[in-house]
């Protein structure tokens, strides 16, 4: 009988002991599945903090032109957006941007003014853009822009999408920000507002 006792405890034990070592293996793991993110890459629901408020990725869009690339990341608080851009180049550029009412003149001039700055065209080219976090409208296509910079550090940035006299034209406003003046945490991969 003590046998038997001695057999059930051992047994118990050893249970007790492989139980344990999987809570700590799947505590592990879900905290491997929670990493740290990165301006790189954000996903649906992540969150990132800036101006002291909490902004939801809802979308980001690659944008390629000859190879290089940089993204947009459309970010929401309730019924504001703001749009996240992330360029690599020699440095880290990060921009803060939001959608603004303009009609940009075409062609697209070398200078032009709005809200009684004048703004000089920085770059512009052609892109191929890429959404990765919709459900539709994966591939929204080929889309021409134009980034104006003013007086300190104040951006224009105009994307012409479609062709012809059809073009519909997006105009972001804002200005660089530090990236390590944000905040990005980890969210739960879903959508707040779809």
């Amino acid at each position: 009988m003590a046998v038997l006792v001695l057999l059930v405890l051992v047994a118990a034990a050893g249970l007790l002991l492989a139980l344990q070592r999987f809570r700590r293996l799947r505590g592990r793991r879900r905290r491997a599945a929670v990493r740290e993110r990165t301006l790189f890459d954000l996903q649906l629901g992540d969150i990132v903090q800036a101006d002291g408020r909490d902004w939801v990725v809802e979308d980001r869009l690659l944008y390629e032109e000859e190879g290089f690339q940089w993204l947009e990341y459309l970010l929401r608080d309730g019924d504001e957006g703001r749009w996240l851009v992330v360029n690599e180049d020699d440095w880290l550029e990060v921009s803060w941007l939001e959608t603004v009412p303009f009609t940009p003149p075409r062609p697209l001039p070398r200078q032009l003014e709005w809200e009684g700055e004048a703004l000089t065209l920085r770059e512009q080219g052609q892109a191929t853009v890429t959404a990765r976090l919709r459900t539709l409208n994966k591939r929204p296509g080929q889309c021409r822009y134009a980034d104006y910079v003013g007086s300190g550090g104040r951006m224009l940035c105009v994307e012409l999408w479609g062709s012809g006299e059809d073009q519909e034209a997006e105009v972001t406003a804002g200005h660089r920000i530090e990236p390590t003046s944000l905040t990005l945490l980890p969210g739960d991969g879903r959508s707040v507002y779809r």
